[in-house]
């Protein structure tokens, strides 16, 4: 299992309107529709875009084969110009490229990786391994095609530029004190996933974010007892929610972030009262509402910064004391 505190992270260069941006697909097969309404998506915000051979591939359910996938990402990872590489969707298949992934190929060009979802283990091994912040944010074929809000423009667009805003608000923050750590985590399915292989990490010390989609209360407890039970959860600092959506009619494949997600159903209280009875194996300190995952607002976040839990302002804030 991985320890994230070896050393410091380092922010990627600063990418802004004009630089290119590398569109890569290391997982399902991209609808060329919502791929074409996402790159223009990019054009419109001032970035030049370079694309993957892949991107447009179908092999069964993913972007091309494995070696198509993989030369494809690393093509643009070799190409000096491309200052970030943002994801086209997630879906499946990242898992079976992880071992072997040019790992010194990307440590030559420190740039930003964007993207969430099937992206996680991925994102959580840029900072593991090149001690460099990953953005868990927006995709291509997914956020980017549907349209950004002005909020998720204006986050997505700071978070490439270095650019952080004070603090970001949360729902519900359990009462105590200020909690602090490196951010880390995201899709919950995907953290369960890489469970007792080489791509597997611990979270001690760190402020941990959780989203998924469409996940039963029943499985949601079942992973969070998972990484606690395989250690994963020790000495954690706190725990942080993100969008986390119980709705059966919503198609995971679709990689369409839901309108809105209701804190006011039965499912999503139901989630809160499970969370709340695990937090007392982790040190009790957890909140609820961060606008980051399956759903509108989908907020970038910058994966290995280091941040403060403020029960006082009720928000996150990004970057040192």
């Amino acid at each position: 299992m991985q320890d994230l505190r070896q050393t410091a992270v380092t922010l990627p260069p600063a990418v802004c309107p004009g630089d290119l941006i590398g569109v890569a697909a290391l997982s399902g097969c991209v609808d060329p529709q919502r791929l074409e309404a996402g790159v223009e998506a990019l054009r419109q915000l001032g970035f030049r875009l370079r694309l993957a051979s892949n991107v447009s591939y179908r092999c069964g359910m993913f972007a091309g084969t494995d070696a198509e996938r993989l030369r494809g990402f690393h093509d643009l990872a070799a190409d000096p110009e491309v200052a970030a590489i943002v994801f086209a969707r997630g879906g499946h298949g990242v898992l079976r490229l992880l071992p072997d992934i040019d790992w010194a190929l990307l440590a030559r060009r420190p740039r930003a990786y964007v993207g969430y979802s099937d992206l996680t283990p991925f994102l959580l091994q840029v900072v593991a391994r090149l001690r460099c912040v990953a953005f868990h944010g927006p995709m291509v074929a997914a956020d980017l095609a549907r349209g950004l809000t002005a909020l998720e423009e204006q986050s997505f667009i700071g978070a490439l530029a270095g650019d952080w805003p004070k603090g970001v608000p949360l729902s519900w923050v359990s009462p105590g004190e200020m909690r602090q750590g490196p951010l880390l985590g995201g899709c919950l399915t995907l953290l369960t996933a890489v469970l007792g292989t080489p791509f597997a990490v611990d979270f001690r010390q760190a402020i941990l974010f959780l989203e998924d989609l469409n996940e039963a209360p029943y499985r949601f407890d079942r992973m969070l007892t998972q990484l606690r039970l395989s250690g994963s959860l020790t000495d954690l600092n706190a725990v942080i929610a993100g969008h986390l959506t119980a709705d059966d009619s919503v198609d995971p494949e679709a990689d369409r972030a839901c309108d809105k997600v209701s804190e006011e159903s039965p499912q999503a209280e139901r989630l809160r009262q499970l969370l709340a009875e695990q937090s007392c194996h982790f040190g009790g300190s957890w909140a609820w509402g961060l606008q980051a995952g399956h759903a509108r607002p989908n907020l970038t976040l910058p994966l290995g910064m280091w941040a403060q839990l403020d029960p006082a302002t009720r928000s996150l804030r990004l970057g040192p004391v």
